[in-house]
């Protein structure tokens, strides 16, 4: 006689036995493009197969503790209809739970010495014999395939025990490969859903965390390519800024024709670049103006698709309408005088007092430097996770940067990230004032060990300084600070802690 149900009947032995060959499954017309008709097409192989009355493919969702029914192939037509959809938790059930948990194989029949409620679940089913086989990847349990006899005790013989193992390592491929397939297209749907919304752009309300955001979804959106993205702002007078990874702010970006043409028309254009390789160019368009584009490149045969275009110029929607929403908050949050950080005054703040001591420069012929110091190796100290030991460096660096200069009269600016700001008026830009001035902060820096009275040590940094003078190296307030952040570049790339005087144009 055949174990009672709390005793595992054989069956599920871990024995090496395969599936039939496909050609005895009657898979051949079952079309990949459809989940539900594989599933379908696998319940209709196994009751073929074993001359059953019915058989049922089980979904396990542990999220919800529950198994849903996917398919379900009757030989007659069943009284009950099908059973698609239909949802059993596992908690009202012990004998599903031990099937999901222990991945054991279950079997009663009709003669066997049941008990009241096992005899009613066969009743319930019209039953005479039932067998619940867990579908197994690996040690997962994905599933359950019942499968029951309603015209006779039906007890299988080992070799539709082997043939029964096989086909439900069928169903578990199957299974694992809809589910695959499931969750890539709900991951476009959300992705769509995303691109529309413009939900999670707007990260910490900043303009890289927006820019690498975009660049991980052409990743996602592209990843059957190798790609590069540039995203570039169109600066207020004209000109293009790139938006570095890592923190590293923005960076002068040179646009050619096509590019221009694109922002222009406020639509995509194709092209390559000059190695070859394919180009597309998007602009960011948001309440009917240009506020930049994304620039991917990849190594592509061919021109990128219109459906793959279209798929960029959703993600460039949802890029232009955060790099609004950041704009608009930055907007407010700049006309603070002070940078929350440091206690120094703020980029808004650093233009103001420029163009006013350009202005007076001017009028009195007298000399006005500027100091750009960037501080070596912030890209490392931007990733450190602990915002706290973040703040504290800079707001040490903002100390040593005060205390090198005249009390009252030159003035100190963070202009975000790790780079600030030195305006030193009445003040040339030779050896004997800026620079020596810029070569006391460098070297205050490089000699000390920073510290805070909460966080202790915070280690040793050093400092890339870049002096412009004016009217000796340029003739208005734009053009000084470009000049000083380029020569505080050229520090930087010459490996750091050193000083560079911007080159004479005028």
């Amino acid at each position: 006689m055949t174990p009672p149900l709390d005793k595992s009947a054989s069956g599920h032995d871990g024995e090496a036995a395969g599936p039939a060959p496909s050609s005895e499954l009657g898979l051949g017309a079952v079309s990949a493009r459809d989940p539900e008709e594989l599933l379908q097409g696998v319940a209709a192989a196994v009751g073929q197969a074993l001359d059953l009355s019915t058989v049922d493919v089980w979904t396990f969702a542990p999220d919800a503790d529950t198994l849903c029914c996917r398919a379900f192939w009757s030989r007659e037509p069943s009284p009950a209809g099908s059973m698609v959809g239909a949802a059993v938790a596992l908690d009202q059930s012990h004998d599903l739970r031990r099937l999901v948990l222990t991945a054991e194989v279950v079997e009663r029949h009709a003669d066997d010495d049941l008990t009241v409620a096992e005899a009613a679940a066969l009743r319930r089913r019209g039953f005479l014999s039932r067998v619940d086989v867990p579908l197994l990847a690996g040690a997962e349990v994905l599933g359950i395939v019942t499968v029951g006899d309603a015209r006779r005790v039906r007890r299988l013989t080992e070799e539709e025990r082997t043939q029964l193992r096989g086909l439900c390592r069928l169903a578990a491929i199957v299974l694992r490969t809809t589910d695959l397939y499931e969750r890539e297209r709900d991951r476009g749907r959300h992705l769509l859903e995303l691109l529309e919304s413009g939900r999670g752009m707007v990260v910490g309300y900043r303009i890289e965390g927006a820019a690498d955001r975009a660049r991980s979804e052409v990743k996602r959106l592209l990843s059957g390519m190798s790609c590069e993205t540039d995203v570039v702002l169109r600066q207020d007078q004209g000109s293009f800024a790139l938006v570095t990874a890592a923190g590293g702010g923005l960076r002068r970006w040179e646009a050619d024709v096509l590019a221009r043409q694109a922002v222009e028309l406020q639509q995509p254009e194709q092209g390559r670049t000059a190695h070859g390789t394919a180009r597309l160019v998007v602009p960011l368009v948001a309440d009917g103006k240009a506020l930049g584009l994304l620039q991917i490149t990849a190594q592509l045969p061919r021109r990128f698709r219109k459906d793959e275009v279209e798929m960029i110029r959703l993600l460039a929607d949802q890029t232009a309408a955060a790099f609004a929403t950041v704009r608009a908050y930055r907007a407010l949050e700049s006309r603070s005088a002070t940078d929350s950080v440091t206690g120094l005054y703020s980029r808004w703040y650093y233009y103001e007092r420029l163009y006013a001591e350009v202005a007076r420069g001017r009028r009195y012929s007298q000399p006005l430097s500027v100091i750009v110091a960037e501080l070596d190796g912030y890209e490392q100290l931007a990733a450190e996770p602990d915002e706290a030991r973040r703040n504290a460096v800079l707001a040490g660096f903002a100390r040593a940067l005060k205390g090198s200069l005249r009390d009252r009269v030159d003035v100190a600016f963070r202009l975000g990230g790790g780079r600030f700001a030195l305006l030193l008026p009445n003040t040339p830009g030779i050896e004997a004032g800026a620079g020596l001035v810029a070569e006391r902060v460098r070297a205050t820096l490089e000699d000390a060990r920073l510290r805070d009275d909460d966080l202790g040590g915070l280690g040793r940094y050093t400092v890339s300084l870049g002096v412009a003078e004016f009217p000796r190296h340029a003739e208005d307030a734009d053009d000084l600070a470009l000049a000083a952040e380029a020569a505080a570049g050229r520090a930087g790339a010459a490996g750091g802690n050193q000083v560079v005087l911007s080159v004479a144009t005028v």
